[in-house]
């Protein structure tokens, strides 16, 4: 998890990165959520498993870079696009933005030039944070700014001792769905080894908070008061994936994609709420991401069919 890399930007300074996969596959540039490291791209593996690269940023606020009250989500695109250029990544590269990165995610594809974009649970405008979710007892932990060494060391050790329930305190915070729903999307997790491995990865890079929270907050912040947003200039192909029952992003946020973006597919889902690849329901949207991105790989320049 602390295996990185550090590359000097024109214009941003030193910033870390990550990456997997084979070096001669095709990038996928991921984009993690909010309140989470970089660093999580390791739970998505399955990905490099299929030949792609996969580059993971880092972005202001977290880690040791800086934050600056003037840079916005634009401005992460900008940082993705200096790191790009200077791994040498210049052709049109495949953009994955997950939860608070969809922002991100949207303004890189917005800018710069992008194969293709996949979005899951993406927030795509201004966001308002649900009070049931804040006011879970998760929700006070991750949003409050005491204790965090302590809170991190407790994540950490729930989900290593007490997985079932550690999951069962996340869906009970993103996902509308019933006590027995919980349970057995909890059960499919904990049962199958590389699910439980992946929830371990993803908890990981939750952690520490104190060297997370700052970049969360700020993002929450500049993301309640983004005004109107336009994403019709995206023309790349787009596959975006929401879940019926999240709490924490409004279905509002899918349906702004499908309004706006003209070559979107979107897939709705019940999955485990915010967590759309969660479970069952969440193993088939990991294999329809995996077969729209070798959909649209690129081969000598030309978008192919695989």
């Amino acid at each position: 998890m602390n295996d990185y890399n550090i590359v000097n930007t024109p214009s941003y300074g030193n910033v870390r990165y990550i990456e997997i996969g084979a070096k001669e596959g095709e990038v996928v540039l991921f984009v993690n959520g909010g309140g989470a490291g970089y660093n999580g791209v390791h739970a998505f593996r399955w990905l490099a498993d299929h030949g792609f690269r996969l580059i993971s940023i880092n972005r202001p606020g977290y880690y040791d870079m800086p934050l600056k009250e003037t840079e916005g989500f634009e401005d992460h695109a900008a940082i993705y696009f200096e790191v790009m250029q200077r791994l040498g990544v210049t052709d049109s590269i495949h953009v994955f933005g997950l939860s608070m990165g969809g922002l991100s995610a949207l303004y890189y594809a917005k800018n710069h030039p992008t194969q293709s974009l996949v979005l899951w649970s993406a927030i795509t405008g201004k966001y308002i944070v649900n009070e049931k979710s804040a006011n879970s007892s998760l929700g006070k932990l991750v949003l409050s700014n005491r204790g965090k060494g302590i809170i991190s060391w407790l994540l950490k050790k729930s989900a290593h001792y007490f997985p079932k329930l550690t999951i069962k305190e996340f869906l009970k915070t993103e996902a509308d769905l019933t006590n027995e729903e919980k349970e057995n999307i909890a059960n499919e997790i904990v049962k199958n080894p590389e699910d439980l491995k992946e929830f371990k990865i993803f908890i990981q890079s939750m952690t520490p908070m104190s060297k997370l929270y700052d970049g969360m907050m700020d993002e929450v912040k500049k993301a309640t008061h983004l005004k109107s947003v336009d994403w019709s200039t995206i023309d790349c192909p787009t596959f975006a994936v929401h879940s019926k029952v999240d709490i924490d992003v409004p279905i509002s946020h899918a349906k702004r994609l499908q309004e706006t973006i003209n070559n979107i597919q979107i897939k709705y889902v019940k999955a485990a709420g915010h967590f759309v690849w969660w479970g069952k329901e969440g193993r088939e949207v990991k294999e329809a991401t995996k077969d729209f991105l070798k959909e649209h790989r690129i081969i000598n320049n030309k978008t192919f069919s695989s």
